[in-house]
Protein backbone atom coordinates (compact mmCIF):
# COMPACT_ATOMS: atom_id res chain seq x y z
CA UNK A 1 0.00 0.00 0.00
CA UNK A 2 1.58 3.46 -1.12
CA UNK A 3 1.80 6.51 1.06
CA UNK A 4 -0.89 9.19 0.93
CA UNK A 5 1.02 11.59 -1.02
CA UNK A 6 1.37 15.39 0.44
CA UNK A 7 -0.10 18.31 -1.76
CA UNK A 8 2.90 20.35 -3.43
CA UNK A 9 1.58 23.00 -5.64
CA UNK A 10 2.03 26.78 -4.96
CA UNK A 11 0.27 27.73 -1.56
CA UNK A 12 -0.23 24.41 -0.42
CA UNK A 13 0.75 23.17 3.02
CA UNK A 14 4.33 21.44 3.58
CA UNK A 15 4.54 19.53 6.79
CA UNK A 16 7.81 21.05 8.99
CA UNK A 17 10.26 18.19 9.35
CA UNK A 18 9.86 17.14 13.14
CA UNK A 19 13.03 18.80 14.04
CA UNK A 20 12.12 22.55 13.17
CA UNK A 21 11.69 25.18 15.59
CA UNK A 22 8.29 26.94 16.15
CA UNK A 23 7.90 30.10 14.61
CA UNK A 24 8.29 33.10 16.70
CA UNK A 25 4.89 35.42 17.19
CA UNK A 26 5.43 38.50 17.59
CA UNK A 27 2.69 41.09 19.96
CA UNK A 28 2.26 42.20 15.95
CA UNK A 29 0.84 39.30 15.01
CA UNK A 30 -2.15 39.58 17.51
CA UNK A 31 -2.80 43.72 16.55
CA UNK A 32 -3.03 42.46 13.01
CA UNK A 33 -5.27 39.44 13.85
CA UNK A 34 -7.19 42.09 16.05
CA UNK A 35 -7.05 44.82 12.99
CA UNK A 36 -8.43 42.27 10.66
CA UNK A 37 -11.68 41.03 12.64
CA UNK A 38 -12.08 45.18 13.47
CA UNK A 39 -12.44 45.70 9.51
CA UNK A 40 -14.66 43.04 9.26
CA UNK A 41 -16.88 44.06 12.04
CA UNK A 42 -16.96 47.22 10.09
CA UNK A 43 -18.16 45.53 6.79
CA UNK A 44 -20.99 43.59 9.15
CA UNK A 45 -21.99 46.60 10.35
CA UNK A 46 -22.47 48.74 7.62
CA UNK A 47 -23.72 45.66 5.82
CA UNK A 48 -26.57 45.08 8.81
CA UNK A 49 -27.32 49.44 8.47
CA UNK A 50 -27.94 48.60 5.23
CA UNK A 51 -30.36 45.94 5.64
CA UNK A 52 -32.06 47.80 8.37
CA UNK A 53 -32.92 50.99 5.88
CA UNK A 54 -33.57 48.63 2.46
CA UNK A 55 -36.88 49.35 0.86
CA UNK A 56 -36.77 45.80 -0.49
CA UNK A 57 -37.43 42.52 0.73
CA UNK A 58 -34.16 40.99 -1.94
CA UNK A 59 -31.93 43.90 -0.92
CA UNK A 60 -32.60 43.31 3.11
CA UNK A 61 -31.94 39.54 2.79
CA UNK A 62 -28.60 40.61 0.58
CA UNK A 63 -27.00 42.87 2.90
CA UNK A 64 -28.24 40.24 6.14
CA UNK A 65 -26.64 38.02 4.32
CA UNK A 66 -23.20 39.88 3.97
CA UNK A 67 -23.34 40.91 7.63
CA UNK A 68 -23.43 37.38 9.16
CA UNK A 69 -20.62 36.48 6.48
CA UNK A 70 -18.72 39.45 8.00
CA UNK A 71 -19.37 38.80 11.72
CA UNK A 72 -18.66 35.25 10.87
CA UNK A 73 -15.20 36.01 9.62
CA UNK A 74 -13.99 38.29 12.27
CA UNK A 75 -14.84 35.56 14.67
CA UNK A 76 -12.06 34.13 12.87
CA UNK A 77 -9.67 37.04 13.41
CA UNK A 78 -10.54 37.81 16.94
CA UNK A 79 -10.37 34.13 18.24
CA UNK A 80 -6.37 34.11 16.41
CA UNK A 81 -5.71 37.33 18.21
CA UNK A 82 -6.88 35.72 21.81
CA UNK A 83 -4.69 32.82 21.20
CA UNK A 84 -1.77 35.09 20.40
CA UNK A 85 -2.26 37.57 23.07
CA UNK A 86 -4.49 36.01 26.34
CA UNK A 87 -4.68 39.46 27.23
CA UNK A 88 -6.12 41.32 24.83
CA UNK A 89 -9.65 42.68 26.41
CA UNK A 90 -10.66 44.19 23.60
CA UNK A 91 -10.62 41.23 21.02
CA UNK A 92 -12.43 39.71 23.64
CA UNK A 93 -15.03 42.36 23.68
CA UNK A 94 -15.86 42.09 19.79
CA UNK A 95 -15.56 38.21 20.30
CA UNK A 96 -18.59 38.81 22.15
CA UNK A 97 -19.99 41.22 20.04
CA UNK A 98 -19.98 39.83 16.74
CA UNK A 99 -21.44 36.48 18.59
CA UNK A 100 -24.44 38.75 20.21
CA UNK A 101 -25.09 39.93 16.39
CA UNK A 102 -24.99 36.56 15.35
CA UNK A 103 -27.33 35.42 18.02
CA UNK A 104 -25.65 33.54 19.93
CA UNK A 105 -25.74 35.22 23.46
CA UNK A 106 -24.63 32.34 25.26
CA UNK A 107 -21.40 32.24 23.81
CA UNK A 108 -21.18 36.24 23.51
CA UNK A 109 -21.26 36.26 27.36
CA UNK A 110 -18.38 33.72 27.79
CA UNK A 111 -16.26 36.10 25.95
CA UNK A 112 -17.11 39.41 27.42
CA UNK A 113 -16.63 37.63 31.07
CA UNK A 114 -12.89 37.01 29.85
CA UNK A 115 -13.00 40.47 28.65
CA UNK A 116 -14.40 41.56 32.31
CA UNK A 117 -11.54 39.53 34.17
CA UNK A 118 -8.80 41.12 32.49
CA UNK A 119 -9.96 44.67 32.58
CA UNK A 120 -13.14 45.00 34.75
CA UNK A 121 -13.94 48.43 34.48
CA UNK A 122 -14.01 48.30 29.96
CA UNK A 123 -16.98 50.44 29.59
CA UNK A 124 -17.31 48.75 25.99
CA UNK A 125 -17.63 44.85 27.56
CA UNK A 126 -19.94 45.78 30.16
CA UNK A 127 -22.15 47.52 27.60
CA UNK A 128 -22.64 44.68 25.51
CA UNK A 129 -22.99 42.17 27.82
CA UNK A 130 -25.96 44.30 28.92
CA UNK A 131 -27.31 43.98 25.26
CA UNK A 132 -26.61 40.16 25.68
CA UNK A 133 -28.24 39.92 28.80
CA UNK A 134 -31.65 41.90 27.13
CA UNK A 135 -30.99 39.00 24.32
CA UNK A 136 -31.83 36.80 27.16
CA UNK A 137 -34.44 38.65 28.49
CA UNK A 138 -32.36 38.92 31.52
CA UNK A 139 -33.26 42.04 32.75
CA UNK A 140 -31.97 42.44 36.51
CA UNK A 141 -28.72 41.31 35.38
CA UNK A 142 -28.73 44.09 32.30
CA UNK A 143 -30.31 46.79 34.54
CA UNK A 144 -26.95 46.11 37.08
CA UNK A 145 -24.82 46.58 34.16
CA UNK A 146 -26.43 50.41 33.30
CA UNK A 147 -25.64 51.29 37.00
CA UNK A 148 -22.50 50.30 37.15
CA UNK A 149 -21.79 51.75 33.22
CA UNK A 150 -23.57 54.69 34.71
CA UNK A 151 -21.07 55.11 36.91
CA UNK A 152 -18.21 54.70 34.81
CA UNK A 153 -19.18 55.94 31.98
CA UNK A 154 -22.40 57.98 31.09
CA UNK A 155 -21.69 57.69 27.06
CA UNK A 156 -21.87 54.25 27.25
CA UNK A 157 -24.83 54.07 29.57
CA UNK A 158 -26.71 55.77 27.42
CA UNK A 159 -25.96 53.32 24.92
CA UNK A 160 -27.25 50.88 26.67
CA UNK A 161 -30.26 53.18 27.78
CA UNK A 162 -31.45 52.57 24.19
CA UNK A 163 -30.91 49.42 23.94
CA UNK A 164 -33.42 48.75 26.64
CA UNK A 165 -35.94 50.87 25.34
CA UNK A 166 -35.67 49.05 22.06
CA UNK A 167 -36.34 45.94 24.19
CA UNK A 168 -39.90 47.45 26.12
CA UNK A 169 -40.60 48.87 22.92
CA UNK A 170 -40.47 44.97 21.53
CA UNK A 171 -41.52 43.67 24.98
CA UNK A 172 -44.63 45.70 25.55
CA UNK A 173 -46.63 43.50 27.42
CA UNK A 174 -43.73 41.66 29.54
CA UNK A 175 -42.13 44.73 30.55
CA UNK A 176 -44.34 46.98 32.56
CA UNK A 177 -41.94 47.91 35.31
CA UNK A 178 -38.99 47.54 33.31
CA UNK A 179 -40.65 50.06 30.78
CA UNK A 180 -40.77 52.32 33.59
CA UNK A 181 -37.67 52.01 35.26
CA UNK A 182 -36.66 52.66 31.97
CA UNK A 183 -38.32 55.56 30.86
CA UNK A 184 -37.62 57.40 34.74
CA UNK A 185 -33.78 56.83 33.74
CA UNK A 186 -34.14 58.62 30.45
CA UNK A 187 -35.85 61.88 32.10
CA UNK A 188 -33.64 61.55 35.10
CA UNK A 189 -30.42 61.57 33.01
CA UNK A 190 -31.89 63.59 30.06
CA UNK A 191 -29.47 66.61 30.19
CA UNK A 192 -26.44 64.74 32.23
CA UNK A 193 -23.39 65.97 30.12
CA UNK A 194 -21.14 62.31 28.57
CA UNK A 195 -17.99 61.20 30.86
CA UNK A 196 -14.80 61.74 29.60
CA UNK A 197 -11.92 59.76 29.50
CA UNK A 198 -12.91 56.52 27.25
Amino acid sequence: MAAPANADGPGAHKPAPPAAIAPVISAQDAIDAYNLGYAAIQRADHADALAQSASSAAEKKQNSRAAQDAYKQSLQHFSAAVRLDASMHEAYTYLGYANRKLGRHSQALEAYDQALRIDSDYPYAIEYQGEAFLGLDRIEEARFNYLRLYALNKGQARKLLQAMQSWVDSHASDATGFAAWVAERAETTRNDSPSSGW
